[in-house]
């Protein structure tokens, strides 16, 4: 079969294609095949990739990457009473986590694309446990977004405290894969976003991505967009968009050059829920004084905490609402197989809204 391996995690030149990869073969009886049909990416397999993802443990050599897939299982073990062929299915990304609220350490150590192979091929296996259904109006490219990006989302949301509700207020910040479903799915629930972006074109087309999920009569504030280019003090225009309240929730992916403002654009008791620290990759002008956090937390008195991806159950319970909602994924462009290079050149340029998808087989 066709795989990818990490020859090196330096940068993305250690992926490595081979076309005479050995097809993975069943050996528990609870195990199914899976076609892997299509995969998406994540900023975590570009940290995998150039060396600067910090797990608390090994990265094994040769690694196959990727965790986010999609596919059609071919083959069961003879114990499987879960799934049968032809059954349409998402991976997950931590083996074993069903129901923690957080990801345990035993967990993290059975991470797929990270700690253990992942799904950068042709085929995978798997036990028949770590699958949940594909949404049934999804294609296999919108159902490969699920894994991370989709239950980080769902989690900041529903997995923590405060909850979302309808009527609260949710800041996104920027266009990529977590914040434009946090977006969705604040949208689909009934409560009211504000999303950030570089640039006044990608806001149009933000904007005109999320509309299907404005409801017919609602305010006119019920979706809003801040451009932090031309607002550098977007967390004051945060607080003058909701008449001075502030949101209920943040989602925060950017990291040290942002956490600041964002802890300022919310309510007192509110969450900044941070799933990145994408800013981290690039040096903050130096003439900016580094931010007490500490007593940026205090004075506003705001809940801020780590958020990883959802559990099993969270991602059951969000799939359900993407198909009662009709919620689509945003996929902003599809890669051959051969061209998975590429696709990571791509996620790493920060040009895509929501996200990169690479089709792996017809």
């Amino acid at each position: 079969m066709k795989q990818y391996t990490l020859a090196h995690r330096k940068d993305f030149s250690g992926l490595t294609f081979k076309t005479d990869a050995p097809r993975p073969i069943i050996q528990s009886p609870t195990g199914v095949l899976i076609q892997i049909k299509a995969l998406s990416l994540n900023a975590r397999d570009l940290q995998v990739a150039n060396g600067t993802y910090p797990p608390p443990h090994d990265i094994p050599d040769d690694l196959v990457p990727a965790s986010d897939a999609a596919g059609e299982i071919v083959e069961c073990g003879s114990k499987v009473d879960l799934w049968r062929t032809g059954d349409k299915v998402c991976t997950v990304v931590f083996l074993g986590h069903d129901q923690d609220e957080d990801v345990q350490y035993h967990t993290m150590c059975q991470g797929l694309g990270a700690a253990i192979n992942g799904i950068a091929q042709e085929y995978f296996v798997v036990d028949q446990s770590q699958l949940l259904a594909m949404p049934a109006h999804m294609t296999y490219e919108e159902g490969s977004t699920l894994t991370i990006a989709a239950t980080t989302a769902w989690s900041s949301l529903y997995g923590h405290h405060p909850k979302l509700k309808a009527g609260d207020t949710v800041l996104c910040l920027g266009s990529g894969g977590v914040s434009v479903f946090a977006a969705q799915i604040a949208l689909n629930a009934g409560a009211k976003v504000i999303i950030t972006s570089s640039s006044d074109n990608k806001i149009a087309q933000v904007k005109k991505l999320l509309q299907p999920l404005v409801r017919p009569g609602s305010p006119a504030d019920v979706l809003q967009a801040i451009n932090y280019n031309t607002t550098p003090d977007w967390d004051k225009e945060v607080a003058k968009l909701t008449g001075g309240r502030k949101v209920d929730i943040v989602i925060e992916i950017s990291g040290r050059a942002t956490l600041g403002k964002s802890i300022r654009s919310t309510r007192s008791g509110g969450l900044v829920a941070i799933s990145g620290y994408l800013s981290d990759y690039s040096d903050l002008d130096p003439k900016i004084k580094e931010e007490d956090l500490a007593k940026t937390l205090l004075y506003n008195a705001v809940n801020a905490r780590g958020n990883f991806v959802g559990n099993k159950q969270q991602f059951t319970d969000m799939n359900r609402a993407f198909e009662i909602g009709g919620v689509r994924p945003v996929v902003d462009k599809v890669f051959e197989f051969e061209q998975l290079k590429e696709a990571y050149d791509y996620l790493q340029s920060a040009k895509h809204i929501g996200k990169v998808v690479v089709k792996v087989a017809a």
